[in-house]
Parts: C-alpha cells; sequence; structure tokens
C-alpha cells in the first residue's frame, strides 16, 4: 500500500489563519455526554490548528469514562478565543482519515471559550539576520497558519537593512527586526542584487525557509539559532564504534553503534547536545545495512539546516539475533522465553550512554535525553520511557501494544500510570493485520490510558495517523520529520539571538529581565569586573517560551551584577 499521507491526532494540520501569541499549549478541558455507539468515538474540532481548524479528519479524540462522558484535557494556544463543536466519528482505519465521517453536535451555534492568556512576548516581531554578498535585500515572508510549509497566509515583502560586513570578506549583514508575529511560525525567503543580477536565495533544497525561531541567523543557506563561526559550519557526519556489554552471561551482547554528530560539531567546541538513541540501528541511517532506512541522518541534517529541530546527536544501536525477546518488556514472555528488556536498558543505561557521553559533548538529564523505535522497537521506547528515570523524550512508532503480545506490561502500565516523559506515539492505517497482530486498534487503546494518566494532546503527548501508511521504513521515515519536530522542539534550545536586556524597576534595588525557553538563569555579583562572578538567585531550566523576573538585589549592592544564561 502507497503512503499517501498523515492525520494529527494532537496536533492538527489543517488550513486557517496565523494565530499570535505565546506558542505555549494551554490544558484546556471538554466534555460531552452522550453515546456513540459501538463502532464510533467523539472528538473535539473547532477553529484553531489545535483542535482540527474545523477539519474532522484532524479533531482530537477524546476519551470514554463510565455514563457516556466523553472528555479530555486538550493543549491549545494560550490566549485563542476558540469555537469549537464535538464530532461522533467511526475510528476504524477505513474511515479514520475521511472528513465526511462527521456527525456534529450541538446542531446550533458553535461552543465558545476563551483559552488563558500567558504573559506577552518581551519583545515584538521576529529578528532575522542574513549573511550574504547580496545587495539590496528584500524579506519576502508569509505567516503559517501551522507547522506547514504549505499554510501560507498573505506575503509580506519588507527591505532588510544593511547593518554592515559580515563574518568573511565580501559578505553582508543584513537585518529585519520586528517582522511577522513572535511565537509563529514563518515561511520566507530573500531577493536582492548580485553581481547587478535579480536573485533569490532560498533554502539548500530549492525551497523556501520555514521555522518557528523568532530570532535567527541564516548564513550559507542555513539556519542559526546562534552565531556561527566565521568559518561556516561543517557537515554532519556519522561515525561507528564498537560498545562491549556488562550483561553477556544474561545474554545481552556487545554490538557496533552508528553516532551522528550534528553540523558543526567540530567547529562549535563550546555547544552540548540532546542524544537520541534509536533501535534497529542497522537500519536507523543511509548509509544502514539494510536497503531501506529511515535516513534519520538526511531528516536531521534537513531539520537542523531548516530551523526546525534542534542540533543533536543520534545513536544507532544494532538489533541482537534475537530481537524480538531484547526489546519485550520483561515481564512478559513470547515463545516459551522471558523478556529481555530490562536487561537491554541496562546495556543502554550503562555501557552504550557512558560510551556516548565519554567520548563526546552531551547534556545527559532526562529532558535531554530520547529514545526511538519502531514496531518492537516502538514498545521498547515506552518501556524505556515508563520503567527507568533516564528517557524524558519517547518516540513510539507503530509499537506493539497488544495483551496478547505484552500483558504484563500493558497491566503494569494501566496499574501504575507512569507520566513522566514526552511522549510521541503513531500507527498507519495499514497496520491492522502485521503478522496476525492489530496494531491500529491498540495503538488506540494506548492513547485512551495515556490521556487518562494526565497526559495532554499537543503539549506532552502526540498521536499521529498515517493515512495509507503500512509497517515499513518508508512510513516512519516520511513520519520522522514531525517526530523530530516534537520531540527536538528549536525552541528549546538556549537561544542567545533573542533580546537579553537588564533593566532597573521603579524600585531600588531591583533589577527585570526576560528569560526563555531551554534556558537555566542565574542573577551573579562581583566586587569587580576583573574578579570572579557568584550567584545570588538561580532558577532551573525555563519551560515556558518566554517570561520576565524581578529580583531584589542584597541590601549590600555594592560591586556588578549580571544575568547569566545556560
Amino acid at each position: 500500500m502507497k503512503a499517501i499521507g498523515c492525520m494529527v491526532l494532537a496536533a492538527a494540520l489543517g488550513a486557517g489563519t496565523a494565530f499570535g501569541g505565546s506558542p505555549l499549549r494551554v490544558p484546556t478541558r471538554f466534555s460531552i455526554t452522550n453515546d456513540a455507539g459501538l463502532t464510533n468515538e467523539w472528538f473535539v474540532v473547532g477553529s484553531h490548528p489545535d483542535v482540527g481548524a474545523w477539519n474532522p479528519a484532524q479533531a482530537i479524540k477524546l476519551v470514554w469514562s463510565a455514563g457516556n462522558i466523553w472528555w479530555g484535557d486538550v493543549g491549545v494556544q494560550a490566549g485563542t478565543a476558540l469555537e469549537y463543536k464535538y464530532v461522533m466519528r467511526a475510528t476504524a482505519a477505513g474511515h479514520i482519515c475521511d472528513s465526511a465521517n462527521a456527525i456534529w453536535w450541538p446542531a446550533g451555534d458553535n461552543l465558545q471559550m476563551q483559552v488563558p492568556a500567558e504573559p506577552a512576548a518581551p519583545f515584538s516581531g521576529k529578528r532575522i539576520e542574513f549573511y550574504s554578498d547580496m545587495t539590496n535585500v528584500m524579506l519576502v515572508y508569509s505567516m503559517l497558519s501551522n507547522a506547514d510549509v504549505n499554510a501560507t497566509v498573505t506575503w509580506t515583502n519588507t527591505p532588510m537593512a544593511q547593518a554592515g560586513p559580515g563574518l568573511r570578506a565580501g559578505e553582508w549583514r543584513h537585518v529585519a527586526e520586528g517582522v511577522g508575529i513572535e511565537g509563529e511560525w514563518m515561511r520566507f525567503t530573500f531577493n536582492g542584487r548580485r553581481n547587478d543580477t535579480n536573485t533569490w536565495e532560498g533554502a539548500w533544497d530549492g525551497q523556501d525557509y520555514w521555522s518557528p525561531l523568532d530570532a535567527m541567523i541564516v548564513r550559507d543557506r542555513q539556519v542559526f539559532n546562534y552565531l556561527p563561526p566565521s568559518n561556516g559550519v561543517s557537515d554532519s557526519q556519522v561515525v561507528t564504534t564498537n560498545v562491549a556489554s556488562s550483561y553477556e552471561e544474561e545474554g545481552v551482547y556487545g554490538r557496533d553503534v552508528q553516532i551522528y554528530l550534528p553540523r558543526g560539531y567540530n567547529e562549535n567546541t563550546n555547544r552540548r547536545y540532546p542524544v537520541v538513541y534509536m533501535s534497529d540501528g542497522q537500519n536507523v541511517f543511509t548509509n544502514s545495512d539494510s536497503p531501506v532506512s529511515w535516513d534519520a541522518d538526511a531528516t536531521a541534517d534537513a531539520e537542523i539546516k531548516g530551523g526546525r529541530m534542534r542540533e543533536a546527536i543520534i545513536v544507532g544501536v544494532r538489533c541482537a539475533a534475537d530481537r524480538t525477546i531484547e526489546y519485550l518488556p520483561h515481564m512478559d514472555r513470547n515463545g516459551g522465553k522471558q523478556g529481555k528488556a530490562n536487561l537491554y536498558a541496562e546495556f543502554l543505561i550503562h555501557n552504550v550512554r557512558p560510551t556516548i557521553d565519554g567520548h563526546y559533548r552531551t547534556k545527559n538529564d532526562r529532558a535531554n535525553t530520547a529514545c526511538i523505535g519502531s514496531s518492537s522497537g516502538g514498545l521498547l521506547s515506552m518501556y524505556l520511557g515508563t520503567w527507568t528515570n533516564v528517557f524524558g523524550l519517547v518516540g513510539a512508532v507503530s509499537g506493539v501494544y497488544n495483551t496478547s503480545f505484552c500483558p504484563n506490561y500493558m497491566a503494569w502500565l494501566a496499574s501504575n500510570r507512569v507520566h513522566a516523559a514526552r511522549v510521541w506515539m503513531d500507527v498507519g492505517t495499514g497496520e491492522t493485520n502485521i503478522s496476525g497482530t492489530d496494531l491500529y486498534q491498540s495503538n488506540f487503546e494506548l492513547y485512551w490510558h495515556l490521556n487518562g494518566f494526565g497526559y495532554v494532546p499537543n503539549a506532552d503527548l502526540r498521536f499521529m495517523i498515517g493515512c495509507g501508511q503500512d509497517h515499513n521504513e518508508s512510513a516512519w521515515r516520511e513520519r520522522l520529520p514531525e517526530i523530530y519536530r516534537f520531540l527536538l522542539d528549536v525552541r528549546e534550545d538556549p537561544n542567545p539571538l533573542l533580546p537579553q536586556e537588564l533593566t532597573a524597576t521603579g524600585s531600588i534595588g531591583q533589577v527585570m529581565f526576560p528569560v526563555y525557553g531551554g534556558t537555566a538563569y542565574s542573577v551573579e555579583r562581583s566586587a569587580a569586573l576583573t574578579n570572579g562572578w557568584s550567584a545570588i538567585t538561580n532558577w532551573p531550566r525555563e519551560s515556558k517560551p518566554w517570561d520576565e523576573r524581578t529580583v531584589d538585589l542584597p541590601t549590600d549592592s555594592t560591586g556588578f551584577f549580571r544575568v547569566k544564561g545556560e
């Protein structure tokens, strides 16, 4: 069956108009008491892309409770004035992607609600710097109604100021400030003169750029959320190493792993990176053993260059000969053999991970450690994110959750209601009979469980339906860009290009400053600029896209003060 598209149940890609405001998604409760019958379920759909942009095929499924109560908390963009209705839909694989599959309620006027607003951004619009040998440069852009390059609204032309020389000879720095809408996705390109010839310059592949970043530098047809090295950045690279196992006596053996290092790894020696561990490493990268791979390296290149994904290290770990048993949760059996996922987790955490951390510049806290896998590897990813306390980002692709395959793990999960990771899960409509197992229905059932555990679609849960997609690497490769964007949101990287002003407030001995997502902050004092700095206040990694802090300085406020970000 040919892959023909995807449907996102928790972050719809419908058409509409651009929505200004915070990128933060606020958990919003929807509830309806109504019978849906045996083959139907209730969904919510509304005026914002987060609830489908009035397209029933992009609506958000609700959870059934006793008494025919259908409910769900859905992340909706802060500050949205939302209109919505409920739709009853058949969830069978042959109908779920059909927009005509909908019975609407209520029949009259739309329901309405106001989603609470978050603080306004401490800046207005976006700032784009373009380093190029072009002159008389015009920024041509469109705000997108959602995270899709084709979701353009209207195009705007803005002259860019030539702000001085660039980083290399013959290069100029062109700046546009306050353009577009802060917090939203933008599609853009550049038009100017090169050697007296009218020139358009888009992205590396001939298409326009598109990114959610609010401050960025575009250079050498790549987007950066930091000032790149003057001589440019090297291409990504994939290297191979062998990792020995401490668990060979238990049947988990050492193996080769392939390691993707992102662009500029050699030049950006002060940068550290989140790490993604991918199972079935022999199928992960373009130069893999398999004739059909995920192309995880090429996809990461495109998303990173486009400013849509954090720069990351990706580790492909080969599977064992008895893959099914190694990926099976330890509380279950298959073919008379006990699952070894607990031992595989030990190998991954205590052998593979220290090897990566010891040789490369990693961020190894839970919030910066991801696991992605498909099929039994999808089950493994869900297990790693729930059984261990290491993986805070879970990509469970076409996971096998049938109670006939892993009944004890599913019972454990339902009983413990683990809610500790950001979870991507998906399944194709062509996965109703994979070696006699219905993955499509079991993924719906797990989605139901996760909602009941407190997961919020659009916030820490994303469920995609691959319309017309089967159980293979081609389908997983097609879904991978959105997996990357959700788990490795580029806006969660510290961005030194955003405004960093430190200002005095109306009260004596107070300072106010903006804070941004992904960055840990401290206020520091020094007796003299030549002496060491010591922290007087610390904050952990900021989770909101932006906010402001006001700090009372010590009563003996002598010397110098500064705000330091991660």
